[in-house]
């Protein structure tokens, strides 16, 4: 069992609609943990909002946060790996241009979140990660972030997004919900954290498997030896992943430590 690692995604996936682990996810994630697994998180979340649940669950291998862009040790608090953004000036200057009551720009920096207006867009997220963002400083604008979430209509996000990739900057972009934009350092992608992550463990036939629901989780069910999709997933992650399983409100973390413990047990 020590050579099995579960690498899931927490909204849509872990988390149930009020934001909590199911009372089923939480022992069969503990049960699994006491019998030598390896398990952690995957998500666009930040420390702050992440670190509940990893101590709800004992978590004790680093954690992938804002979706790739940093490797965080629940237990030490180190950041063991992070890749920065730099943004020009001039798209800093178009993003707050287009800030308007439909959209909520959140920018993160050394575990902080930032942001250059306020609405009510944002504080439905604040209540939901909560986390409370702080006022964006124009005096670091030139300095490295770790990246930026668009809260938008899609339609918005999409021109955003156009713009970005007009603008050359070398980035990753991703939505990691309908109505999320992400642009995230390049490199920065579940992927390839999950990639370092097994490097970092450095256990020797380490067999992952990846749970996730929405398009930020499709580079790492790729990259997992199993990418698992939960029923409630958009459609483009169910054709690349290797296996469905219930829908999160069904308990979609115990549904797959069930179906692998025995299959472990066998091996």
């Amino acid at each position: 069992m020590n050579k099995l690692l579960i690498v899931t995604d927490m909204d849509g996936t872990l988390l149930d609609r009020w934001q909590n682990i199911s009372k089923e996810n939480e022992m069969a994630i503990k049960q699994f943990k006491a019998r030598g697994g390896l398990f952690t998180l995957a998500t666009g979340r930040m420390e702050a909002a992440v670190l509940p649940y990893a101590r709800q669950l004992e978590i004790d291998v680093p954690i992938i946060l804002y979706n790739g862009a940093k490797i965080y040790s629940p237990v030490t608090g180190e950041v063991l790996r992070e890749k920065r953004l730099l943004v020009p000036k001039e798209l800093w200057k178009r993003f707050i241009e287009g800030a308007c009551d439909q959209t909520a720009i959140l920018v993160y920096r050394d575990g902080d979140v930032y942001t250059p207006a306020r609405n009510e867009i944002l504080r439905l997220h604040e209540r939901k990660d909560g986390v409370r963002c702080k006022e964006m400083r124009e005096e670091w604008i030139d300095e490295p972030i770790t990246k930026i979430l668009f809260i938008a209509p899609l339609a918005k996000l999409e021109q955003l997004e156009t713009m970005i990739r007009a603008s050359g900057v070398r980035c990753e972009t991703v939505y990691s919900e309908a109505n999320y934009l992400e642009l995230l350092p390049e490199g920065a992608t579940k992927g390839d954290a999950l990639r370092e992550l097994v490097d970092m463990l450095g256990v020797e036939g380490l067999y992952t498997i990846a749970v996730g629901d929405n398009l930020n989780d499709l580079t790492m069910l790729k990259q997992a030896d199993c990418g698992i999709a939960v029923e409630n997933a958009c459609l483009p992650l169910k054709g690349v992943a290797d296996r469905l399983t219930v829908h999160h409100e069904d308990h979609a973390l115990r549904a797959v430590i069930n179906e692998w413990i025995p299959m472990e047990k066998e091996a």
